[in-house]
């Protein structure tokens, strides 16, 4: 058979990674895209809503970039420039109240989380008055690595070295935003591994271990550097080329697209479906994949029909490849791991400014977990005000479930939109003071969306 490769899945991870084959391999290889579900983009999705004669965008999965000179983000920027979206992609300033300002609610209000030395010497609000102390305990506590533990739950660890109170108010805060999990089911070593290697390291503290984790860190890097001459010389070249684009994203916190995220999966799936030696099998999921006799992959097909290729590269998540490798050997790597079940809440507002105070959302900790059901809220117009596309109107997304999806809401697949949606629209009344009909309200729940590395 002719050279091919197949990529399982069609989400942002599957798109990018066949884009990327396609563009450096010959024409000859051919390059196949197995999609089980109807549409390209995976959990990428934003839906266009009509209320009354106002039309806007709800984000269903993740709404924003994160800018910054790490591999991963410049690696996105540099599919964007490809894609020629420069002209789609819209911005929020460093100087930006969405880019400033971050909340917890804690005890019944927002409080505004430290950006600098000037925040913290104007008063720390209540939320963040454990931090200090948190630090000055690790700095003189002695060290209490847990002997012989090759890992511990980030609750432990936290709790362990800056106080439960830290964990309580600030740490599982930001674990609920990113994982949508508790920190006592999450581990320090797949996911705070510095901090984790610092404690095994150190001999009196985490911040203090930190220092020879970066020095250890250089020290490793220093192989890499002439990649990464290559790479800062490609990023110089575009920066040439399109210097207002990349004078933009430098003074950037975070960005997207003006008609939101799925723009880019959208043109990721329209170009790919140019390139005469790209394959896409959309709404065909995989059932079965095994080496076949001549030592190639044969992915079977709901259907029956089996594509094969020389390599396999899987984007799907853990539990949805599982059953594929029934009685191969690689079964044995497929480890159980929990996944968070979300729903997302798009609620909009006739009006500018119905929040009580500018930025990009907030976060709810454990420690006011009993007086909320929500993980969280992102003030969408705030962040991306150009996405309103010039309505007088305010966007709000309101993150609920998790960890607790089942105690408070039952099964996911039971569970009806009303009730979430109430759920929504009582949270935004008890946190933010918005107590006024919403235009509109749409809620989807996100079935096993997120890892939890366990």
């Amino acid at each position: 058979m002719s050279q091919a490769i197949t990529v399982l899945g069609g989400g942002i991870t599957g798109l990018s990674t066949a884009w990327y084959l396609a563009q450096r391999l010959p024409q000859s290889v051919g390059i196949r895209l197995v999609e089980g579900s109807s549409r390209l983009g995976g959990w990428v999705r934003t839906d266009r809503r009509q209320a009354g004669d106002v039309s806007f965008i709800a984000e269903k999965g993740p709404r924003t970039l994160r800018t910054g000179s790490s591999r991963e983000a410049l690696a996105v920027l540099e599919l964007v420039d490809d894609l020629d979206m420069r002209s789609d992609v819209i911005v929020a300033p460093k100087a930006s109240a969405a880019a400033r300002n971050r909340f917890i609610y804690y005890d019944g209000e927002l409080n505004c989380m430290p950006t600098g030395l000037a925040s913290v010497l104007t008063g720390l609000p209540p939320a963040v008055r454990c931090l200090p102390r948190g630090i000055w305990h690790d700095l003189t506590a002695k060290k209490n690595t847990p002997e012989g533990a090759s890992d511990e739950s980030i609750r432990s660890f936290i709790s362990r070295r800056f106080g439960q109170q830290v964990d309580d108010n600030l740490a599982s805060a930001v674990m609920h935003g990113i994982y949508a999990a508790d920190t006592k089911d999450l581990s320090t070593r797949a996911l705070l591994y510095p901090f984790w290697l610092a404690d095994q390291m150190g001999t009196s503290g985490v911040l203090r271990g930190l220092r020879r984790v970066a020095k250890q860190s250089r020290a490793r890097n220093a192989r890499f550097a002439a990649r990464d001459a290559e790479e800062k010389y490609s990023v110089s070249k575009r920066r040439m080329q399109n210097p207002e684009f990349w004078a933009s994203i430098d003074d950037a916190s975070m960005y997207s697209f003006r008609g939101g995220m799925q723009m880019l999966t959208d043109r990721l799936s329209s170009r790919l479906a140019k390139h005469s030696n790209v394959e896409l099998f959309i709404g065909q999921p995989a059932r079965k994949a095994r080496l076949g006799v001549d030592g190639n992959v044969e992915l079977e097909l709901d259907g029956g029909r089996v594509v094969q290729s020389q390599h396999l590269i899987n984007t799907l998540p853990l539990h949805r490849i599982r059953d594929l490798f029934d009685n191969e050997p690689s079964s044995a790597l497929l480890q159980e791991t929990p996944y968070a079940d979300v729903a997302v809440v798009n609620v909009a507002y006739s009006g500018k400014a119905i929040t009580p105070v500018d930025g990009f959302g907030y976060l709810v900790p454990r420690a006011s977990a009993n007086s909320s059901k929500a993980l969280g809220v992102v003030f969408d117009s705030c962040s991306l005000p150009e996405q309103d596309g010039g309505a007088d109107i305010s966007r709000l997304t309101v993150m609920l479930g998790g960890a607790r999806f089942r105690e408070l809401f039952g099964e996911p697949d039971a569970v009806t939109k009303d009730v979430l949606e109430q759920a929504a629209l009582e949270t935004l009344s008890d946190h933010l003071g918005i107590r006024m009909a919403p235009i509109d309200v749409d809620a989807t729940v996100g079935r096993k969306c997120i890892p939890s590395y366990t």
